[in-house]
């Protein structure tokens, strides 16, 4: 199942790298993975810690300053090839990634911050999920809240917790991490949850749904990271469900075990 999960992976940078130079239709990357827009951009920004729209920016920018530095064609003739529509335009988002403008790539040969194409590291994944099915579970919280990203949120939903760990000491303990309703950005919610009231906290009811369910022990949020991008990767791709756009939900039991619910339709 991982091999297969990651061939799929594989095939859809394949097919954004074969056409940086065209229109990449959302449709068809998530025709790839086998999944709807909305999942394929979930898994993509999990996976990857890039959105789609941004991966396919940083690259294209890579590779125009490649062909700049070739010095065949013109500025405006390699920004119009990168889908830009002004020479301005190329010129504002190359600066802005690069810190220099396309004219002085001459100027910048060992400047240039090249983003190369993502990778999977093909490890085997083979007994490591226990999970499985929830249906029609609705989730009436209490909760604060914490702007986060989704590449951030492992490295600051701990000193949250910290922060907070005196108010809710002794009740039932949830994380949640809510995404951007379309994964186009990485902004992203991270909530300290329970069900009992508790300090600053605010009722935070989450619909009825259906969840991948799994159980493991809790180890340090940068291992959850990882855990929930291999599920990313390899589960949800494979499981014949599409993502639902409501949070990932963490229970925290005794013992240092951990519930982890994903919601799927």
């Amino acid at each position: 199942m991982n091999k297969q999960s990651n061939k799929r992976f594989n095939d859809l940078i394949n097919y954004i790298e074969e056409n940086l130079c065209e229109e990449i239709s959302y449709k068809k990357l998530s025709q790839i993975l086998g999944v709807n827009e909305y999942t394929m951009q979930r898994i993509f920004l999990f996976v990857t810690n890039y959105t789609l729209g941004e991966y396919i920016r940083k690259r294209r920018l890579s590779m125009s300053a490649l062909d700049l530095l070739e010095g065949k064609e013109n500025i405006l003739d390699i920004a119009i090839k990168y889908g830009y529509e002004s020479s301005q335009a190329f010129s504002r988002a190359f600066k802005a990634m690069m810190g220099f403008l396309p004219s002085r790539i001459n100027d910048n040969k060992n400047n240039i911050k090249f983003f190369p194409q993502y990778e999977i590291v093909n490890e085997e994944i083979t007994d490591e999920f226990q999970y499985h099915i929830e249906k029609n579970i609705e989730f009436k919280l209490y909760a604060i809240s914490m702007k986060t990203t989704i590449k951030g949120c492992h490295k600051e939903a701990p000193n949250f917790w910290k922060e907070n760990l005196h108010a809710i000491k002794g009740k039932s303990e949830y994380g949640l991490l809510e995404y951007d309703k379309t994964c186009s950005i990485d902004e992203a919610i991270y909530y300290i949850a329970s069900k009992e009231k508790f300090e600053n906290a605010q009722e935070l009811n989450i619909r009825q749904a259906n969840y991948l369910v799994f159980e493991l022990d809790f180890i340090n949020a940068d291992y959850l990271y990882e855990y929930c991008s291999k599920i990313y990767r390899t589960i949800i791709p494979n499981s014949g469900y599409e993502l639902e756009d409501l949070p990932d939900i963490e229970e925290y039991l005794p013992n240092k075990k951990l519930r982890l619910y994903i919601p799927i339709k």
